[in-house]
């Protein structure tokens, strides 16, 4: 009987990793449970591949450490090399070896007895459902498929973690949706833990249960997808994950006015510079009502599932509104706008975690 380890499957402290002058990684710390799916989502040049390096042993770290079940495998004094860690990696080239079948690729690197190997080979066939392409060279097969093999490659030796470097970013949209998530469904059913690389927010927000948002080499938040899409802790934050409507808040005659209503905090935020942040699914459109704030739509956007409309307030101020199709909308229809949930931000773009409300107040009060 097997016992759970009691240490994470890795804990990365401190990690920093500078190329001369530019610092690539500054300071990154978090960890990584057994079987748990989690990925590093930023911009270009944020230093989330180097990262991913960091971990998998292909750069040593100039300050911090990683530790795989509570012994250092990486720091800058120790460095365990890359093929005894039994990580999986899978690349956005795919990197099969062009000379082999495709049963030969996913057996390169399994170890045991002939007939231990082909059984492998033919249980990871099955899980990818390419049982049929076996023989076939990599040439020979789609984007889709060289990628399906390169997973079920990394996955032959029993890794106890993949890392995945933007795989699916060479493939056309509808299959990078598709096999996002039948990956993402393999590493589970496998209960084999993955770290992600990506720039794509939905690839991040649907494939992992954990993110792992960067920017500038430093770990900006570490979360559930849903908590940092609801709750970022930074103006960036929000920008970066999602759409955005941002309100200034204006201090006047005591009041914190913002054009959707005042906003009223449950502690000490009041009168200072503050920033509402509103999703565009998190605002209500109603029929006019003098008592609400007031608004036209100017352009309508449909995007199947959702309409995605622009309104303009009548103060003058654009705010982006997602709605279900089934309500149909009219370039210059009036409307009211009410938001049901948003954040607050002060001057530095930092969260507040004032609770705050927003109340209604007609145009021509506001």
């Amino acid at each position: 009987m097997t016992t759970k380890n009691e240490s994470p499957l890795i804990h990365c402290e401190g990690l920093s990793k500078a190329y001369e002058s530019i610092e690539a990684v500054t300071g990154v710390g978090f960890e990584l449970e057994e079987s748990e799916s989690a990925s590093i989502l930023g911009p270009s040049g944020c230093g989330k591949s180097t990262l991913l390096r960091l971990i998998a042993g292909l750069e040593n770290p100039d300050r911090g450490t990683v530790s795989l079940f509570g012994s250092e495998i990486s720091s800058p004094r120790r460095m365990l090399p890359p093929e005894k860690r039994r990580f999986g990696m899978v690349f956005q080239d795919f990197a099969l070896f062009p000379h082999m079948s495709v049963s030969a690729n996913i057996a390169y690197g399994v170890r045991g007895s002939k007939a231990e190997k082909q059984s492998r080979v033919a249980e990871l066939l099955e899980l990818i459902n390419l049982p049929h392409l076996a023989g076939q060279m990599p040439h020979q097969l789609s984007g889709g498929e060289q990628q399906r093999v390169a997973v079920a490659r990394s996955l032959a030796p029993r890794p106890r973690l993949i890392l995945l470097d933007e795989p699916f970013s060479n493939l056309d949209y509808q299959l990078r949706v598709q096999l996002r998530r039948d990956i993402r469904d393999l590493l589970r059913q496998q209960g084999v833990a993955s770290l992600l690389v990506t720039h794509d927010q939905n690839e991040a927000i649907t494939f992992s249960e954990r993110m792992l948002l960067m920017n500038g080499g430093m770990l900006i938040q570490n979360g559930k997808p849903s908590e940092i899409y609801r709750y970022p802790k930074t103006l960036w934050a929000a920008r970066f994950v999602g759409e955005a409507n941002l309100l200034d808040v204006n201090h006047t005659d005591g009041d914190n006015r913002t054009p959707l209503g005042i906003l009223n905090f449950a502690k000490g935020s009041s009168g200072n510079a503050v920033t509402v942040m509103i999703r565009p699914e998190e605002l209500h459109l109603l029929p006019p009502d003098k008592d609400m704030t007031g608004g036209s739509i100017v352009s309508i956007e449909f995007a199947g599932p959702v309409q995605n409309l622009t309104v303009r307030l009548d103060s003058g101020e654009e705010l982006r509104v997602s709605t279900s199709p089934k309500r149909i909308w009219t370039e210059g229809e009036s409307v009211s706008v009410v938001p049901e949930h948003f954040q607050c931000y002060d001057a530095s773009g930092q969260r507040l975690d004032d609770e705050a409300s927003l109340n209604p107040v007609s145009s021509s009060s506001s």
